[in-house]
């Protein structure tokens, strides 16, 4: 290995980000740099290491042997320093011109939005909200391409340069027409099992949300319609004798709306839980841990408000 001269640090960032992503485009793009000047620098901290570290694999890189020990000795020190040198960064809320983006589903963003907007009134700031990717890959890596600030997902933190909190928890009720022949005010197991049902596709994992939600294997049900969207599914049940769940919170806003009684769930159903999931390198900066206060003081504001009674529904 060459000791003439030190190693330049930059090389070892840029290294670290092409192993991650798997690819020179990407880091280029993380990086906010061309990428031959990423291929450049590869380079260079080849000839510095004076070991091979990317084989190319089809279209894509694979590290050598070589890459991954280094990788793994270097990822959790080169995380603190980034963290580190981004907590100095001065933010004022009241001063200060930012915009930040969010990823959520409907339901969530329907709960938040309105309560951010109302935090945001006397601030120069925006946050905007996306809908969330279908795929965790393709979420997670718009956070670590910074494409988005948070997102809002129903799984913590799956990866070890990703940080999570909860941010509130929704529960899952049965939807039902008000012109339901056979169901008025409540829903026993059997009837459950009876009637048929719109499915909510929950296409990131496969599933429908209450295979998803609900303890044990259900058994299978008969199916009315498959949707990815909830304001679909609360049309298709106000207009049918088709049967839906979704959360409790969201539902209850179009109940009216669609014709739709909301009634408690006729089995054992696991709490959805709602997590902010962020960059690590930001857990200590002050402009994100701004932002996901807000979103915490938005969602206590309009979500952890007193349940809406079922019963009245």
């Amino acid at each position: 290995m060459p000791t003439q001269k030190p190693l330049d640090l930059n090389l070892l960032r840029v290294f670290m980000v092409v192993y991650r992503t798997r690819s020179f485009t990407q880091a280029a793009e993380e990086l906010d740099l061309t990428q031959s000047s990423v291929s450049n620098a590869i380079s260079r901290f080849r000839v510095w290491v004076g070991e091979s570290l990317f084989n190319r694999v089809g279209r894509g890189i694979e590290p050598t042997a070589v890459a991954r020990e280094m990788y793994r000795k270097f990822e959790q020190p080169m995380a603190d320093i980034e963290t580190v040198l981004l907590g100095f960064e001065h933010f004022d809320p009241k001063c200060s011109q930012r915009r930040f983006y969010v990823y959520a589903n409907e339901s969530v963003i329907e709960a938040l939005q309105t309560g951010v907007q109302a935090l945001l009134q006397d601030a120069d700031i925006e946050v905007i909200f996306r809908e969330s990717p279908p795929q965790e890959a393709d979420l997670y890596r718009d956070i670590l391409l910074e494409r988005v600030a948070v997102a809002i997902d129903i799984k913590p933190a799956q990866q070890s340069l990703l940080s999570s909190k909860l941010l509130f928890t929704e529960t899952l009720v049965c939807i039902v027409s008000w012109q339901h022949p056979r169901i008025q005010g409540a829903i026993s197991h059997e009837q459950y099992f009876e009637e048929k049902h719109v499915f909510l596709n929950m296409r990131r994992f496969n599933l429908t949300a209450g295979d998803l939600f609900t303890e044990g294997v259900l058994p299978r049900r008969k199916m009315y319609s498959e949707q990815s969207s909830l304001l679909s599914m609360f049309a298709t049940v106000g207009k049918s004798e088709a049967i839906g769940i979704a959360p409790l919170r969201y539902a209850s806003q179009y109940a009216e709306l669609f014709g739709i009684q909301i009634l408690p769930m006729p089995l054992k159903t696991r709490p959805i839980d709602l997590y902010m999931v962020w960059s690590s390198k930001y857990t200590q900066n002050p402009s994100h841990q701004w932002l996901r206060s807000l979103l915490l003081d938005a969602s206590a504001s309009t979500v952890n408000e007193k349940a809406p009674n079922l019963a009245s529904s």
